[in-house]
Order: structure tokens, then sequence, then C-alpha cells
């Protein structure tokens, strides 16, 4: 369920396991967080074929996903531009597969503006050739992604607590 409450899918998803997706025309990046959500690991890239969906469920359920983080692209005028509507299109795919599946599960969009520029200047370090780096960036946008999420999720709720 697509949630745009950002208190309702924090208190959803408290002290649980969270998947990033940076979803890309021809591919999508995964990164997971851990149960305490204190660290985020870049897991894989997906290509968007026949089986993409399939293999965002197996993920799901592989790694007891309780919510899904999809980034998005906000524009300066915070409008909806023709990749933000795609992945708002296919975020709704992704929903109604895991409902039809029996996993109903919070999903929020966060901002990913400038995450793949961040994930080349990282992966610069990982990877020798651009080769490999073009292979891997989009799990390690993912991840920054999820990172960013986190860090304001802390933030909200430090400024809950003060």
């Amino acid at each position: 369920m697509v949630i745009r409450n950002i208190k309702e899918f924090l208190k959803l998803t408290f002290k649980k396991k969270l998947i990033c997706l940076d979803i890309g025309k021809k591919k999508t990046g995964i990164a997971i967080s851990d149960q305490n959500q204190s660290m985020v690991m870049p897991h894989k890239v997906l290509q968007r074929d026949k089986e993409f969906l399939l293999k965002v469920m197996n993920i799901v359920t592989e790694f007891s996903i309780e919510g899904i983080v999809v980034g998005t692209p906000i524009n300066s005028e915070k409008k909806i531009n023709r990749m933000s509507q795609a992945i708002n299109d296919t975020t709704k795919n992704i929903d109604q597969f895991l409902f039809n599946n029996n996993i109903d599960l919070p999903i929020f969009f966060w901002d990913e503006s400038y995450t793949s520029l961040e994930a080349e200047d990282l992966t610069k370090e990982f990877f020798k050739t651009s080769k490999h780096q073009k292979k891997h960036i989009d799990k390690f946008a993912a991840k920054i992604i999820l990172d960013d999420f986190l860090k304001e999720y802390l933030n909200l709720n430090e400024k809950k607590n003060n």
C-alpha cells in the first residue's frame, strides 16, 4: 500500500527491515537495511524483464522485508515529470503483484535527486573500470537513497523525543 504520510510509514516500519528500489528504465537497484535500520547494504541490480516483479517478491520474502522505500526524482518545482510518473506506475504494479501474492507492505516515495552522481563518486573507489562501475551503480544509488531516508527518519525521531 502506497503511503503518502511519512509518520504513518515510520509507525508501520519501526525497527523493521526495509528495502529500497532505485527504479530505472532498464534496471532497478536494490538496497536492504538491517532490522534496527542502522545499516544499509547494496544488494543487487535487477533487469526490468518479464520476471522483474517475481524477483522483487522473492527478495521481499527471502529477507523478511516489512517496508519499501522507492526513490523518485523531484524537480525544483516539486512537480511530477515523465520519469516520476513511470516510477509511480511501476510501484503500483509492484504493490498490486505483492498484494495478489498475499504480501501487503507499506511503500513510501523518497527524493532520489542526485543520488546517481553520488553513487558514481562512491563506486569509483570500489571498481577499477567504468564497465564494472556501471554494472553496480544502481544498487549503490539505492543504498544512498535508503541511507538518506533513514538519516532523515532518525532526525524526525530525535526531534520528536526532545
